[in-house]
Protein backbone atom coordinates (compact mmCIF):
# COMPACT_ATOMS: atom_id res chain seq x y z
CA UNK A 1 0.00 0.00 0.00
CA UNK A 2 1.41 3.44 -0.74
CA UNK A 3 0.64 6.74 0.78
CA UNK A 4 0.78 9.66 -1.50
CA UNK A 5 2.08 13.52 -1.09
CA UNK A 6 1.72 16.12 -3.51
CA UNK A 7 4.09 19.01 -4.44
CA UNK A 8 1.91 21.45 -6.29
CA UNK A 9 3.20 24.63 -8.42
CA UNK A 10 0.15 25.45 -11.07
CA UNK A 11 -0.27 24.18 -14.59
CA UNK A 12 0.88 27.60 -15.87
CA UNK A 13 4.87 26.64 -14.91
CA UNK A 14 4.72 23.56 -16.49
CA UNK A 15 8.37 23.57 -17.52
CA UNK A 16 9.66 24.44 -14.47
CA UNK A 17 7.34 21.90 -12.71
CA UNK A 18 8.92 19.40 -14.73
CA UNK A 19 12.82 20.44 -14.74
CA UNK A 20 11.99 19.94 -10.52
CA UNK A 21 10.53 16.42 -11.04
CA UNK A 22 13.80 15.49 -12.88
CA UNK A 23 15.87 16.69 -10.30
CA UNK A 24 13.43 14.71 -7.58
CA UNK A 25 14.06 11.83 -10.09
CA UNK A 26 17.31 12.35 -10.42
CA UNK A 27 18.24 12.18 -7.16
CA UNK A 28 16.92 8.87 -6.90
CA UNK A 29 19.34 7.24 -8.83
CA UNK A 30 21.96 4.51 -7.26
CA UNK A 31 20.47 5.59 -3.87
CA UNK A 32 21.25 2.65 -1.27
CA UNK A 33 18.51 4.06 1.27
CA UNK A 34 15.48 1.58 1.33
CA UNK A 35 12.52 3.70 1.85
CA UNK A 36 14.03 6.44 -0.72
CA UNK A 37 14.38 3.34 -3.50
CA UNK A 38 10.52 2.99 -3.02
CA UNK A 39 10.05 6.40 -3.72
CA UNK A 40 8.61 7.89 -7.43
CA UNK A 41 7.90 11.15 -8.18
CA UNK A 42 5.17 11.72 -11.06
CA UNK A 43 3.82 14.58 -12.86
CA UNK A 44 0.52 15.44 -13.19
CA UNK A 45 -0.56 17.78 -15.93
CA UNK A 46 -4.10 17.55 -14.75
CA UNK A 47 -3.18 19.62 -12.02
CA UNK A 48 -0.22 21.08 -12.22
CA UNK A 49 1.59 18.92 -9.27
CA UNK A 50 3.87 16.66 -8.72
CA UNK A 51 3.19 12.99 -6.88
CA UNK A 52 5.10 11.15 -4.46
CA UNK A 53 4.57 7.57 -3.59
CA UNK A 54 6.22 5.95 -0.96
CA UNK A 55 4.97 2.76 1.73
CA UNK A 56 2.15 3.78 4.16
CA UNK A 57 4.52 1.58 6.87
CA UNK A 58 7.70 3.42 6.36
CA UNK A 59 9.94 3.79 9.59
CA UNK A 60 10.10 7.16 11.02
CA UNK A 61 13.51 7.44 10.52
CA UNK A 62 13.77 6.35 6.67
CA UNK A 63 10.45 9.15 6.02
CA UNK A 64 12.67 11.38 7.92
CA UNK A 65 15.44 11.04 5.05
CA UNK A 66 12.99 11.53 2.53
CA UNK A 67 11.59 14.86 3.67
CA UNK A 68 15.39 15.74 4.18
CA UNK A 69 16.67 14.69 0.45
CA UNK A 70 13.36 16.48 -0.69
CA UNK A 71 13.62 19.69 1.09
CA UNK A 72 17.34 20.00 -0.02
CA UNK A 73 16.06 19.57 -4.10
CA UNK A 74 13.45 22.08 -3.60
CA UNK A 75 15.68 24.50 -1.45
CA UNK A 76 18.50 24.18 -4.43
CA UNK A 77 14.97 24.54 -7.38
CA UNK A 78 13.62 27.59 -5.32
CA UNK A 79 17.51 29.23 -5.74
CA UNK A 80 17.93 28.06 -9.30
CA UNK A 81 14.58 28.59 -10.64
CA UNK A 82 12.26 30.85 -8.30
CA UNK A 83 14.77 33.81 -6.83
CA UNK A 84 16.14 34.81 -10.79
CA UNK A 85 12.15 35.54 -11.86
CA UNK A 86 11.51 36.97 -7.79
CA UNK A 87 14.23 39.40 -8.53
CA UNK A 88 12.96 39.81 -12.56
CA UNK A 89 9.58 41.36 -10.88
CA UNK A 90 11.33 43.91 -8.22
CA UNK A 91 12.77 45.16 -11.05
CA UNK A 92 10.21 45.58 -13.39
CA UNK A 93 7.28 46.31 -11.33
CA UNK A 94 9.34 48.24 -8.03
CA UNK A 95 11.19 49.72 -9.80
CA UNK A 96 9.66 49.70 -13.60
CA UNK A 97 12.78 48.97 -15.35
CA UNK A 98 12.01 47.41 -18.79
CA UNK A 99 15.23 46.70 -20.68
CA UNK A 100 15.97 42.84 -20.42
CA UNK A 101 20.01 43.59 -20.16
CA UNK A 102 19.82 46.03 -17.68
CA UNK A 103 17.56 43.85 -15.49
CA UNK A 104 19.47 40.69 -15.93
CA UNK A 105 23.04 42.13 -14.78
CA UNK A 106 20.79 43.33 -11.95
CA UNK A 107 19.59 39.88 -11.14
CA UNK A 108 23.18 39.00 -11.48
CA UNK A 109 24.51 41.46 -9.20
CA UNK A 110 21.82 40.61 -6.86
CA UNK A 111 22.99 36.92 -6.86
CA UNK A 112 26.00 37.62 -6.27
CA UNK A 113 25.74 39.68 -3.39
CA UNK A 114 23.30 37.09 -2.01
CA UNK A 115 25.77 34.29 -2.85
CA UNK A 116 28.86 35.72 -0.98
CA UNK A 117 31.89 37.99 -2.56
CA UNK A 118 35.30 36.24 -3.34
CA UNK A 119 37.70 36.10 -0.44
CA UNK A 120 41.17 38.33 -0.67
CA UNK A 121 42.38 35.51 -2.42
CA UNK A 122 40.48 35.36 -4.88
CA UNK A 123 38.48 32.19 -4.06
CA UNK A 124 34.64 32.19 -4.08
CA UNK A 125 33.24 31.73 -0.79
CA UNK A 126 29.94 30.62 -1.61
CA UNK A 127 29.10 30.78 2.56
CA UNK A 128 25.81 32.88 1.28
CA UNK A 129 24.20 30.14 -1.05
CA UNK A 130 25.20 27.32 1.25
CA UNK A 131 23.69 29.58 3.85
CA UNK A 132 20.45 29.98 2.44
CA UNK A 133 19.77 26.37 1.06
CA UNK A 134 20.46 25.16 4.26
CA UNK A 135 17.57 26.99 5.61
CA UNK A 136 15.14 26.73 3.12
CA UNK A 137 16.12 23.00 2.94
CA UNK A 138 15.32 22.89 6.48
CA UNK A 139 12.30 24.70 6.20
CA UNK A 140 11.31 22.62 3.25
CA UNK A 141 11.81 19.39 5.18
CA UNK A 142 9.93 20.07 8.58
CA UNK A 143 6.55 21.68 6.50
CA UNK A 144 7.12 18.08 4.31
CA UNK A 145 7.33 15.67 7.68
CA UNK A 146 3.98 17.04 9.12
CA UNK A 147 1.58 17.41 5.79
CA UNK A 148 1.17 15.12 2.51
CA UNK A 149 0.56 18.55 0.54
CA UNK A 150 3.18 21.47 -0.54
CA UNK A 151 1.73 24.30 -2.74
CA UNK A 152 5.40 25.48 -3.60
CA UNK A 153 4.03 28.77 -4.95
CA UNK A 154 2.14 29.17 -1.84
CA UNK A 155 4.91 28.32 0.26
CA UNK A 156 7.40 30.18 -1.16
CA UNK A 157 4.79 33.64 -0.81
CA UNK A 158 3.47 33.19 2.52
CA UNK A 159 5.70 31.18 4.69
CA UNK A 160 9.02 32.40 3.51
CA UNK A 161 8.88 35.73 4.16
CA UNK A 162 12.67 35.98 5.86
CA UNK A 163 14.06 34.67 2.76
CA UNK A 164 11.58 37.33 0.21
CA UNK A 165 12.67 39.82 2.10
CA UNK A 166 16.70 39.29 1.70
CA UNK A 167 16.12 38.84 -1.48
CA UNK A 168 14.54 42.01 -1.83
CA UNK A 169 17.50 43.48 0.59
CA UNK A 170 19.94 42.62 -2.62
CA UNK A 171 17.87 43.95 -5.05
CA UNK A 172 17.76 47.37 -3.36
CA UNK A 173 21.30 47.30 -3.15
CA UNK A 174 22.19 46.59 -6.25
CA UNK A 175 19.49 49.44 -7.22
CA UNK A 176 22.07 51.82 -4.98
CA UNK A 177 24.81 50.76 -6.33
CA UNK A 178 23.74 51.05 -9.92
CA UNK A 179 23.15 54.56 -9.52
CA UNK A 180 25.91 55.40 -7.42
CA UNK A 181 27.85 53.85 -10.35
CA UNK A 182 25.92 55.81 -12.76
CA UNK A 183 26.12 59.44 -10.90
CA UNK A 184 29.88 58.62 -10.57
CA UNK A 185 30.17 58.12 -14.69
CA UNK A 186 28.17 61.42 -14.76
CA UNK A 187 30.61 63.57 -12.34
CA UNK A 188 33.85 62.01 -14.31
CA UNK A 189 32.30 63.37 -17.71
CA UNK A 190 31.75 66.72 -16.01
CA UNK A 191 35.06 67.02 -14.57
CA UNK A 192 36.66 65.48 -18.11
CA UNK A 193 34.47 68.77 -19.71
CA UNK A 194 35.82 70.89 -17.42
CA UNK A 195 39.85 69.65 -18.10
CA UNK A 196 39.37 70.16 -21.46
CA UNK A 197 37.85 73.33 -21.49
CA UNK A 198 40.06 75.30 -18.80
CA UNK A 199 43.13 77.15 -20.20
CA UNK A 200 45.98 75.83 -19.45
CA UNK A 201 47.91 77.25 -17.03
CA UNK A 202 51.50 75.50 -16.61
CA UNK A 203 53.20 73.17 -19.01
CA UNK A 204 53.66 70.20 -16.89
CA UNK A 205 53.10 68.66 -13.42
CA UNK A 206 54.53 65.56 -12.17
CA UNK A 207 52.76 63.53 -9.75
CA UNK A 208 54.44 61.18 -6.78
CA UNK A 209 52.23 58.69 -5.35
CA UNK A 210 53.99 56.47 -3.22
CA UNK A 211 51.15 54.33 -3.00
CA UNK A 212 47.67 54.82 -0.92
CA UNK A 213 46.79 58.19 -0.10
CA UNK A 214 50.56 59.54 -0.30
CA UNK A 215 50.66 62.08 -2.78
CA UNK A 216 53.14 64.74 -3.90
CA UNK A 217 52.45 67.46 -6.62
CA UNK A 218 55.40 69.18 -8.32
CA UNK A 219 55.88 71.52 -11.44
CA UNK A 220 58.12 71.02 -14.50
CA UNK A 221 60.98 71.92 -12.08
CA UNK A 222 60.32 69.45 -9.96
CA UNK A 223 59.49 72.14 -7.33
CA UNK A 224 56.53 71.53 -4.25
CA UNK A 225 53.48 72.86 -5.78
CA UNK A 226 51.75 75.32 -2.69
CA UNK A 227 48.34 73.91 -2.35
CA UNK A 228 45.80 76.36 -2.19
CA UNK A 229 43.42 77.14 0.75
CA UNK A 230 39.97 75.52 0.76
CA UNK A 231 37.91 76.24 -2.87
CA UNK A 232 34.60 77.21 -1.85
CA UNK A 233 32.38 73.83 -1.30
CA UNK A 234 35.66 72.18 0.32
CA UNK A 235 36.24 70.82 3.33
CA UNK A 236 39.60 70.87 5.13
CA UNK A 237 38.87 66.66 5.39
CA UNK A 238 38.25 66.47 2.03
CA UNK A 239 39.34 62.86 0.98
CA UNK A 240 43.03 62.50 -1.19
CA UNK A 241 41.46 61.80 -4.06
CA UNK A 242 39.63 65.02 -4.22
CA UNK A 243 41.97 66.58 -3.22
CA UNK A 244 44.76 65.63 -5.59
CA UNK A 245 42.09 65.81 -8.52
CA UNK A 246 40.79 69.45 -7.41
CA UNK A 247 44.55 70.65 -7.47
CA UNK A 248 45.44 69.40 -10.89
CA UNK A 249 42.39 70.94 -11.92
CA UNK A 250 43.26 74.18 -10.73
CA UNK A 251 46.77 74.09 -12.46
CA UNK A 252 45.22 72.98 -15.50
CA UNK A 253 48.79 71.32 -16.81
CA UNK A 254 49.27 70.84 -20.64
CA UNK A 255 51.15 67.48 -19.98
CA UNK A 256 50.95 65.49 -16.57
CA UNK A 257 53.07 62.73 -15.49
CA UNK A 258 52.14 60.13 -13.04
CA UNK A 259 55.10 58.10 -11.33
CA UNK A 260 53.20 55.54 -9.05
CA UNK A 261 54.10 51.48 -8.28
CA UNK A 262 50.27 51.51 -8.28
CA UNK A 263 48.78 52.08 -11.54
CA UNK A 264 46.09 49.89 -11.20
CA UNK A 265 44.65 51.52 -8.00
CA UNK A 266 41.30 53.63 -7.92
CA UNK A 267 42.75 57.06 -7.79
CA UNK A 268 44.93 56.60 -10.56
CA UNK A 269 42.37 55.85 -13.19
CA UNK A 270 40.31 58.70 -12.20
CA UNK A 271 43.34 60.80 -12.73
CA UNK A 272 43.67 59.48 -16.15
CA UNK A 273 39.89 58.95 -16.99
CA UNK A 274 39.43 62.83 -16.13
CA UNK A 275 42.81 64.26 -18.20
CA UNK A 276 43.06 61.13 -20.80
CA UNK A 277 45.94 61.92 -23.60
CA UNK A 278 47.60 64.73 -21.59
CA UNK A 279 48.28 62.17 -18.73
CA UNK A 280 51.24 59.69 -19.08
CA UNK A 281 52.21 56.62 -16.13
CA UNK A 282 55.62 57.04 -15.25
CA UNK A 283 56.55 53.75 -13.58
CA UNK A 284 59.64 54.98 -12.05
CA UNK A 285 60.27 57.63 -9.45
CA UNK A 286 61.74 60.87 -10.67
CA UNK A 287 65.10 61.78 -9.45
CA UNK A 288 65.41 65.29 -8.67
Amino acid sequence: MKKVGHIAYGRQDQPSLERLAGMLNRSLIGSNEPAVDCVEWELSLDDGSIQCQFPLGSAAADKQRICDKVGRILAEYTLAEHEPSLLRGIFQVRYGLKEPVEIDALIAESVSMLDGEPEIDGSWAGRGRERRTGKLAARFSAYLAENQRLNLQGFLRFRLTEYRAEVLEAADTAIEERLMERQYQEFMSLLRTMAEWQEIRTSAVHVLHGGGNAFRILDEQMRPLESPSPEFGQKEDLEEESRVVSRLLAVSPRQLFIHTPEPESQVIRTIIGIFGNRAALCPDQPTH
